[in-house]
């Protein structure tokens, strides 16, 4: 275990040492990398925000960076400094938050006031746990492969579902997984699942001893291996780890957070990553919409548990039956907003209004409290698996319901909300129901998100709000109920004026207007327009692109009609494409965004004109998965085009209802008005503050293709311009090729002197590679000297790596005998020699053989890295076991022969890939043959000194 008030002998000697080692705010902050301003002033903002929030006893920061100026390493590397430091800084701790981390046991006698002999021990100050929230598991998983990057390590849990991490063949993939799990472990001490049994055997697992980075496929790995549960044990985990990643439902989700995370969040610092939907975040996790039939179905269910325990069931009957009878009784007298969709004719309800028709439905003001003890009683039934019980479809239903009336009646005794929340029925067709079937559900809406959001504020002692897009800032305040201390919206690190090409095309092909507002863009004169425009780019640009559409019945609509018209077809010779599922399960997803992967790291061949492999496309949606917290760097986008801005729907209900409501309420609660909340969440969802200015207007369509074939050559000269005066680690086994970025933006409007209300519009962003998303980027290493060379020559049959520093005379080597072993099963790879050890002699070293990097993008499901570290020793030094006599691959750009080395000592075979094995080679690269390139950070290495700074350097430069 890592203490955060002490470092290891690594950590000593590494802080001792200058480099990479940034003063900031009064702190050590260890970072990887040379930080650019914008990181710096990111840091220095967030430790001054923690600071404050000790002196003051809470302070919260909104923080804007954008996509690809490395905030999320900069805010972990910050947040973790200034924890390290807490126990030294703030011996007291935060005052604020004693009283509420200590809870008075009432049943002892009060202290007695004699005088006592006895000397009390001042407990060091609890240090505040970090909880690191996205909005999804892929945008955690990117957190966590940041924080490998950094040189923090202290205890940590990754949570997550139980259908990501179950490892139970029997049970994973079923859709009541969460109540089968339930009932299998009904019985902790004598479990029914024996994954559940296994679950200290994942957490004392060698890999992940020494607070070892992981995620929840590394836990889901280990699982597999040793018959555990990874669920439980990320649980377990918490319960003394210092920083915790999790979705924001976790934190958010009141029965979630009471029931899990409510002791360690007290004094916490919560971290919001992608925040920039908080408000609407917020208002959903105190709203639900209740449908007809699952309304109909859990009466059913109720009526029969009521006749079994009549106390519990029948009071939770009558309130069900009585949302019935009240939705029967206003169905008649809905009005019709379009075709398929009708509404409330009062619009909605709320204050007293509210509460007399939810009275008619027997839940009353007076009533609730009797009544939600009733729906605890229930629902800790079922969780207990103690029959009768409801069953977990239903119990998820009781949930919500609970929570919503909870916040609307304000259980915990303070002031009702009934005038922040809307009570409305609804009649429509569901989407993609071809046999037209209305549904009524009955909604009960919160339109303040300070409802939900205010008792997250209460329990921590700050909160950081942060993304690419928060700017204007100024709804975040009013509509979350909250001071922010610290506001910073940072500039870009790139030149948006010469490595970004952004413009705003309004006419296609032929001058015809390309305006997607939703009064055009049903005719096929737009639609015909616009897939010849996407043909004529998609043509000049290279590698990946994304499109994005405002909504799935228009991305629909397209892909129809281009269907029909051959035009599919010619955009299938330019690029391969691949759509983004609407609304499908998660696995769905990820297969097309494997796919898609896939292809731009050319492990599948396609047949067409112009065919490369990264010629490809997603076509996808605003604010869907793709649109947020992915990792499109380099070759995975490098054009973004966008069909349309997803401004809100003013005629959709729930908006005109938010606008009534700050509207009502902008004087008394301080909040923004209708229009000018919509109008700053219209400017948050379109073009990003640093790229504004840099945007072109174009009319002519011919005009604007040729400015975009021009952009290619006159980017990649000044990023290669640029790139020199860098002190850069060049490495000579292979040319790393960097091309400019691309993404494109079609938008609606009115007006085209702006391109946010232009009447029709095709906006094309095109960024370069020097961003610190770029991964030839984040290999850069400052030193004295302009630039190193990395040569790998034979010297004495070993590998040796030579670095010549220009301006210097220095060359360094790095040799030592080690042992090895694999770094999840633990077991020694040298081979035994006569005194019955497994030492062997190494060399340490870089590597960035084409072959080498891909295999390890495959196997770590990464981007595709310039370059491994890794450690070379002879075939005739390993255990035998590790060699193959395979044919081998050949790789004519590498002149290498490989054959890939497993792990044949882990329980699953063919899973843990520890490197390659040459077998043949071409006469430029016989110094390779017969070596073993092993990955350095899948072993565990035991060694001297020397190596282990070695790979600690390597692991920081990475």
């Amino acid at each position: 275990m890592v203490s955060p008030t002490s470092l290891s002998k690594s950590e000593e000697k590494e802080t001792l040492n200058p480099r990479n080692v940034y003063h900031i705010g009064g702190l050590q902050v260890r970072f990887p990398y040379q930080p650019y301003g914008t990181q710096l002033a990111f840091m220095s903002r967030v430790i001054s925000t923690l600071d404050r929030a000790q002196r003051d006893g809470r302070c919260h920061a909104l923080l804007e960076s954008p996509t690809g100026t490395g905030k999320t390493l900069s805010l972990l590397c910050s947040v973790l400094a200034w924890q390290q430091s807490y126990a030294s800084r703030f011996p007291k701790g935060n005052s604020a938050h004693k009283r509420s981390h200590f809870t008075p046991d009432v049943t002892r006698p009060p202290p007695s006031t004699e005088p006592s002999d006895v000397v009390e021990v001042e407990k060091p100050p609890r240090v505040p746990t970090i909880f690191y929230a996205s909005r999804t598991h892929a945008q955690i998983t990117q957190v966590i492969r940041e924080y490998r990057k950094t040189a923090y390590r202290v205890p940590m849990a990754v949570l997550g579902a139980r259908k990501r991490s179950c490892t139970n063949r029997r049970v994973q993939g079923k859709p009541n997984l969460d109540e089968i799990c339930r009932c299998l472990i009904k019985d902790r001490n004598k479990p029914k699942c024996p994954e559940f049994r296994g679950k200290d055997d994942i957490v004392a697992h060698p890999s992940l001893q020494q607070n070892e980075v992981h995620d929840i496929e590394d836990l889901v790995k280990i699982g597999y291996a040793v018959r555990g549960c990874p669920y439980f044990a990320a649980w377990d985990m918490y319960e003394r780890a210092q920083i915790v990643f999790c979705p924001y439902s976790y934190i958010v989700d009141q029965l979630i957070r009471q029931e899990k995370l409510e002791d360690k969040l007290n004094g916490a610092i919560i971290i919001f990553d992608e925040a920039h939907n908080m408000e609407d975040i917020a208002r959903e996790a105190g709203s639900i919409d209740l449908g007809e039939e699952t309304l109909f179905k859990l009466q059913s269910e109720l009526q029969l548990l009521s006749l079994a325990i009549p106390m519990i069931y029948q009071p939770v009957c009558d309130a069900i039956d009585g949302l019935i009878s009240w939705i029967g009784s206003r169905k008649d007298s809905l009005a019709k907003r379009d075709p398929q969709h009708y509404f409330s004719r009062q619009v909605g309800w709320t204050g007293d209004k509210a509460l007399r028709e939810l009275e008619e439905s027997n839940i009353t003001r007076k009533g609730f409290r009797n009544l939600s003890n009733c729906f605890i009683e229930a629902i800790e039934r079922s969780m207990k698996e103690i029959p009768p019980h409801l069953s977990g479809i239903f119990v998820s239903t009781l949930q919500e319901l609970l929570v919503t009336l909870g916040y609307f009646f304000s259980r915990d005794g303070s002031h009702s909300h009934t005038l922040d929340y809307e009570l409305g029925l609804q009649r429509f067709i569901k989407r993609g129901d071809s046999s037209g079937k209305w549904t009524h559900t009955l909604s009960l809406w919160c339109m303040n998100p300070s409802v939900v959001f205010k008792a997250i504020v209460d329990l921590s002692s700050s909160i950081i709000l942060t993304s690419g897009t928060l700017s204007p800032m100024d709804s975040f305040s009013s509509e979350l109920g909250m001071q922010f201390g610290a506001c910073l919206e940072a500039p870009h690190v790139v030149d948006a004026n010469q490595q970004v090409w952004a413009a705003g095309i309004f006419s296609g092909p032929n001058n015809q207007p390309l305006n997607a507002s939703y009064k055009t863009n049903d005719e096929h004169p737009f639609q015909d327009a616009l897939g010849k425009s996407l043909e004529e780019i998609c043509s000049i640009v290279p590698g990946g692109s994304l499109v994005f559409f405002p909504s799935y019945k228009l991305m629909g609509k397209l892909c129809t009609r281009w269907r029909e018209t051959g035009q599919w077809s010619r955009l299938c010779l330019e690029k391969d494409i691949f759509i983004e599922p609407s609304g499908g399960a998660t696995g769905e997803f990820e297969n097309v965004l494997k796919g898609y992967y896939d292809c731009i790291g050319g492990k599948k061949r396609f047949i067409g004109r112009n065919r490369r492999a990264a010629f490809l496309a997603i076509l996808s949606v605003h604010l869907s998965q793709v649109s947020e917290g992915l990792d499109f760097s380099d070759d995975n986008a490098r054009a973004v085009i966008i069909v349309g801005i997803p401004f809100p729907n003013l005629h959709d209900v729930l908006v005109g209802l938010k606008r009534s409501y700050n509207d009502t309420y902008k004087s008394s609660r301080n909040l923004l008005g209708g229009d000018e909340r919509y109008r700053q969440q219209r400017n948050r969802v379109s073009i990003s503050k640093w790229l504004r200015q840099s945007i072109k207007l174009y009319d002519n369509f011919e005009e604007s293709m040729q400015d975009l074939k021009s952009f290619f050559p006159r980017a990649k000269k000044h990023v290669d311009s640029k790139m020199l005066s860098y002190k850069e680690v060049i490495d000579l086994e292979c040319v790393v090729q960097t091309e400019p970025e691309t993404s494109f933006l079609i938008n609606s409007g009115s007006s085209a002197s702006s391109p946010f209300s232009c009447s029709s519009g095709l906006t094309l962003e095109r960024g370069g590679p020097p961003s610190v998303s770029s991964h030839a980027l984040k290999r850069r290493k400052f030193i004295s000297s302009a630039a190193v060379i990395d040569l790998e020559k034979e010297n004495n049959h070993d590998m040796i790596t030579r670095r010549i520093e220009f301006g210097s005379d220095s060359s360094t080597e790095t040799r030592a005998r080690v042992q090895i072993s694999c770094l999840l099963c633990r077991s020694p790879l040298g081979h035994p020699d006569n005194n019955g050890s497994s030492y062997l002699n190494c060399l340490v070293t870089w590597s960035s053989k084409k072959y080498v990097l891909t295999l390890l993008k495959e196997t770590s499901r990464s981007e595709m890295p310039t370059s491994v570290s890794v450690i070379v020793t002879d075939c005739s030094s390993v255990d035998q076991r590790l060699c193959t006599k395979d044919e081998g691959i050949w790789c004519e750009e590498d002149g290498c022969v490989f054959n890939t080395i497993f792990c044949p000592f882990c329980s699953v075979p063919n899973t843990t890939c520890l490197g390659v094995q040459i077998v043949a080679t071409d006469s430029s690269n016989v110094q390779f043959l017969s070596k073993i390139l092993f990955f350095a950070d899948h072993l565990n290495v035991m060694g001297d000194a020397a190596i282990k700074e070695t790979l600690l350097e390597h692991q920081g430069t990475c």
